[in-house]
């Protein structure tokens, strides 16, 4: 949508979703209740004018987390907005709990003082200009979206503020264990542990609610509360799987023997000498140093009409190395997992400085070696645990 101090923003399809909920809910209740005896269209307007102050004040609040991790030297890949509220896609993890404090209060911190400007702006609205005032029909709906944007930037300040991840307060909760000198993978754990508790009372408090008889606010509460765990147990699980392939280079585990191809290589050749022979559903493109120049897909090639696949090459059809997951080998592999989960490709190409391809890591090789490590540390622990009984007992 647009770029901030360098930050892509983006819009997800679900705000679309989110903003007909929000400005029909507002429209048909509060704005009603509010201001009584508006036409529908002004009520509509209302609605409408609450669902921007509340993205917009979303987009602040996401913006502020950005701002203060680039000032810690964190790159930020980007901020996307969506049905939930937003996300600050920030590209690594700070274990100090100083730096990931200010990073996790900057968020609410903003969010409480947009209510307190919107609230001082309503005061002197509402105070000041009467409604035999030529200008009460929109003082009244200023009002009224002015209350709302106060009221909703103080609960998503207040909301942020639980104890749950993803929401900043777990962010904050780690940082206060790790501060009682718990270590940086207890705190997580804990941490997401405690937000996947809150998580089922938000559920089971929003099965109440519609049991009671209000539908549309259970179901939210069910929705936040499904979020919420949700992303608790994500965190967790990728978590985990980080702490597994601590220390695991892509180096130490890339496959060096990569069949490759030359960009000038016609496709009928390709599909005979190459996916016909290897039965492979990709392969990298290099040219003659062994610079990685793309990957050249089965589905591709197999896309090409007969009687052109003696014309068409390699690198004509081929997708290039800027939409490749292309990594140092000095790079960590829980790093290559999520480039491949952003490039959608299943493999990362390793490379050096020049772009000399020197080997090939596929999800399924980082998965391996997690599950092993995963083992090992089973069977450590197993072992460890009946020795540390023994003790006991002696003692």
């Amino acid at each position: 949508m647009a770029r901030v101090r360098g930050i892509p923003v983006r819009l997800h399809f679900t705000m679309v979703i989110a903003f007909l909920l929000i400005a029909w809910t507002l429209a048909g209740g509060l704005m009603q209740v509010y201001v009584p005896g508006l036409t529908a269209a002004q009520y509509w307007l209302m609605g409408a004018a609450g669902a921007v102050v509340l993205f917009f004040s979303v987009f602040l609040h996401e913006l502020m987390h950005s701002i203060v991790a680039m000032r810690y030297g964190i790159k930020v890949r980007q901020i996307t907005l969506f049905i939930f509220g937003g996300v600050s896609e920030i590209t690594e993890e700070t274990r100090d709990f100083r730096k990931e404090f200010n990073i996790a209060i900057a968020g609410p911190v903003t969010s409480f003082a947009v209510a307190s400007v919107l609230a001082t702006i309503w005061w002197p609205i509402s105070s000041f200009i009467t409604d035999a005032s030529p200008l009460a029909l929109p003082k009244q709906m200023a009002e009224g979206v002015l209350l709302y944007g106060a009221i909703v930037n103080a609960l998503v300040g207040g909301f942020n503020l639980i104890p749950a991840f993803p929401l900043d307060g777990g962010r904050v909760l780690r940082a206060a264990l790790i501060r009682q000198k718990r270590s940086y993978d207890d705190a997580t754990r804990i941490a997401a542990r405690v937000g996947v508790a809150i998580s089922y009372g938000f559920m089971g408090l929003g099965f109440f609610i519609m049991l009671a008889g209000s539908f549309i606010s259970g179901i939210w509460l069910l929705l936040i509360g499904w979020f919420l765990n949700s992303g608790a147990q994500s965190y967790l699980v990728q978590h985990e799987l980080s702490s597994a392939l601590s220390g695991v280079r892509l180096r130490d585990i890339m496959n060096t023997r990569v069949i490759t191809v030359r960009e000038d290589i016609a496709v009928d050749q390709l599909l005979r000498d190459y996916f016909g022979a290897y039965m492979k559903s990709a392969f990298p493109v290099v040219d003659a140093s062994g610079r990685l120049l793309g990957m050249v897909m089965l589905k591709s090639v197999t896309g090409v009409a007969d009687e052109r696949r003696q014309h068409i090459r390699a690198g004509d059809i081929m997708i290039p190395a800027g939409d490749l997951a292309v990594m140092a080998p000095d790079r960590r592999a829980d790093e290559a997992l999520q480039q491949m989960t952003r490039t959608r490709v299943g493999k990362v190409f390793v490379c050096d400085a020049g772009g000399r391809l020197l080997g090939l890591v596929s999800k399924t090789d980082i998965m391996n070696v997690a599950s092993e490590r995963e083992e090992y540390r089973k069977e450590l622990g197993a072992q460890r645990r009946p020795a540390a009984d023994s003790t006991t007992e002696a003692a």
